[in-house]
Parts: C-alpha cells; sequence; structure tokens
C-alpha cells in the first residue's frame, strides 16, 4: 500500500512539475500546445510514463505528431532537471512520453453511440 501511495505521489509531482515547465519556461514551439494527461510511475520509480496529448485534443496529422515527439525527446534533460529539482528522492525516472489515446477513444464512443441513438430513436420520444 505504501508504494502505491508513493507511486502515486512521485506520479502527481511529475504531471505538475511538467505542467509547469510546459506553461512557463519552454519556448520549443513545437511544445506550444501539448499538456500533460497523466502519467505512470513503476513501483521501483525508474520509469516513469508520461502520456500527453494536445490543449484542444483534436487529432494531429502525422508531420505534426513527429514534430511533437521531436520537441518532447528533445526537451527530456530538462524536465528530468526539473523533476529532480520538485522531487526529493535519490533519482529522477527516466521519462517515455506516449501520446494519450484515450480522449480519442473517447470521442470515438461517444459518436457511435449517438449514431446507434439515432438509427434506433431516441428512448424518450417512445415513450
Amino acid at each position: 500500500m505504501n508504494g502505491s501511495i508513493r507511486t502515486e505521489k512521485v506520479a502527481q509531482t511529475i504531471r505538475e512539475t511538467l505542467m509547469n515547465v510546459l506553461l512557463r519556461d519552454i519556448s520549443d514551439p513545437r511544445l506550444s500546445e501539448v499538456m500533460v494527461t497523466d502519467v505512470k510511475v513503476t513501483k521501483d520509480l525508474h520509469l516513469a510514463r508520461v502520456y500527453y496529448d494536445t490543449r484542444d485534443g483534436a487529432s494531429l496529422e502525422p508531420k505534426k505528431q513527429i514534430e511533437i515527439e521531436k520537441g518532447l525527446k528533445s526537451a527530456v534533460p530538462f524536465f528530468r532537471r526539473k523533476i529532480g529539482e520538485a522531487m526529493a528522492t535519490k533519482f529522477t525516472p527516466e521519462l517515455r512520453f506516449e501520446k494519450d489515446t484515450h480522449n480519442g477513444e473517447v470521442a470515438h464512443l461517444m459518436s457511435l453511440i449517438e449514431q446507434v441513438s439515432q438509427s434506433h430513436g431516441s428512448p424518450s420520444a417512445e415513450e
């Protein structure tokens, strides 16, 4: 249980630090629309998977997505330094950035639900 609480606190610190850095300290235009949606930290605290999306949640063209990934990769040493300053641990976790596809999945499911409800008529119209 304590390990779980600790990993959650570390994940929260990483997320908050990265959001602050992205909002205030990064001047890379490739990262201007990036926001951190979630952080998952391994039990040994050596790896943090950082999930990100764009502020508007829109799907990106592949070229733009590649540019964002390059921007994130080039900023990792800076991110780790800022995280290290914010955390009281012996080491700073390795950061792996992954595009958060959850928002897109939710939008797709909502679209499917809407299509089904329209094709079958709304429940309130049948009552």
